[in-house]
C-alpha cells in the first residue's frame, strides 16, 4: 500500500475545525465533571449545543438526590467538559473524535430558562431537556477547546468558533445519519476506488493513521467503512486481518447540504480510477 501524495488544499486544521464546529453545535455525548467541588460532581447524562447568540449551552434533568442539585444557580463551578463524537457506522463502535475543555459553568435560574425556551433561543434538544419537569440550563465559558481526531490532537480559540459555527457546520447532528447513507450507498468498489485514488495521489487527500491490528471481527475484513463525513470530506477506515487505516478524501469544494454531498461524492467517484470488479 502507498501513502498519499502530499497536497497542498488538504490542510488538517481546516477539518479539524470542521469537525469542531459540528460537535459544539449538538453532535456527540457530553459528560462534564466539576472538578474543584468536594467532593467532585460529574453528569453524563446531559445534552449540549450552541444558542443563538452563540453561548455553550447544556441542560440536565437530574433527580432531587442528586449532586447537581448541590450546585448553585447564578455560582459560577470550574469544569472540565469532554464530548465524544462516535460515528453513525453500525456495523462497530468507532469514536470519530472528543474534544475537551476547560471551563466555568454557570446553572441558570428558572425564569432566565422560561424566557431563553420562549424567545427560541436554545436548540431544540437542549430547550426540550432544560424545559422539561426538573431540567437545568447551564452556560459554559471557556478560552479554548482541544478536539483529538483523525488528523491528531489541535487547539481552537472558543470565541472564534462561536461566532463561525452557525452557518459552517455541516451536517448538522440530525442530518449526519442520512449524510453517512449517501456514502455507504456506494459500492464497495467505488469506495475502494476512492480509497486508492487518495493513497497513490490521484485525488486529493490523506492517510490519517495506520497501525497493526491482528484478529478483530471477519465480518469486518476488508471493507471500506464510513467513520466520518464532514464540508471537507469523508474520512474512510479499512480493517484488515493484519491491520487498520484511516484514510481522508477531500472533496473539491466544501459542502453545506445533502445536495452539495451528493454531488462531491460522484465527483470522487468520478475521478477515482475505474476498478475492475472481483470474479
Amino acid at each position: 500500500m502507498t501513502e498519499s501524495v502530499p497536497v497542498e488544499a488538504i490542510d488538517c486544521d481546516r477539518t479539524a475545525r470542521s469537525m469542531t464546529e459540528r460537535i459544539l453545535r449538538g453532535a456527540g455525548n457530553p459528560a462534564i465533571l466539576a472538578y474543584r467541588c468536594t467532593p467532585m460532581i460529574s453528569c453524563d447524562a446531559m445534552v449540549h449545543g450552541i444558542s443563538r447568540s452563540g453561548k455553550l449551552v447544556v441542560a440536565a434533568c437530574p433527580g432531587e438526590d442528586d449532586p447537581l442539585w448541590q450546585m448553585e444557580c447564578g455560582e459560577r463551578f470550574s469544569v472540565r467538559l469532554d464530548i465524544t463524537k462516535e460515528s453513525p457506522e453500525v456495523q462497530f463502535r468507532l469514536v470519530a473524535a472528543t474534544v475537551h475543555l476547560l471551563g466555568e459553568l454557570e446553572w441558570q435560574p428558572d425564569w432566565i430558562t422560561d424566557e431563553l425556551i420562549a424567545a427560541g433561543e436554545l436548540p431544540d434538544t437542549v430547550s426540550a431537556i432544560a424545559g422539561a419537569p426538573n431540567g437545568r440550563l447551564g452556560v459554559v465559558e471557556a478560552e479554548r477547546c482541544l478536539i483529538h481526531d483523525s488528523a491528531g490532537v489541535h487547539c481552537f480559540g472558543f470565541d472564534e468558533l462561536l461566532t463561525e459555527t452557525v452557518e459552517r457546520a455541516f451536517p448538522s447532528a440530525e442530518d449526519e445519519f442520512d449524510a453517512h447513507h449517501v456514502v455507504m450507498a456506494l459500492s464497495d468498489d467505488s469506495l475502494r476506488g476512492i480509497r486508492d485514488a487518495v493513497l497513490n495521489g490521484s485525488i486529493g487527500g490523506r492517510l490519517c493513521a495506520r497501525k497493526s491490528a491482528l484478529g478483530g471481527c471477519p465480518h469486518t475484513w476488508n471493507q471500506v467503512l464510513c467513520a466520518d463525513v464532514d464540508r471537507t470530506g469523508i474520512t474512510m477506515l479499512t480493517v484488515e486481518p493484519t491491520e487498520t487505516y484511516s484514510v481522508f478524501a477531500a472533496f473539491e469544494h466544501e459542502v453545506s447540504t445533502l445536495d452539495d454531498l451528493c454531488r462531491e461524492v460522484e465527483g470522487l467517484v468520478d475521478s477515482a480510477p475505474m476498478r475492475l470488479p472481483h470474479i
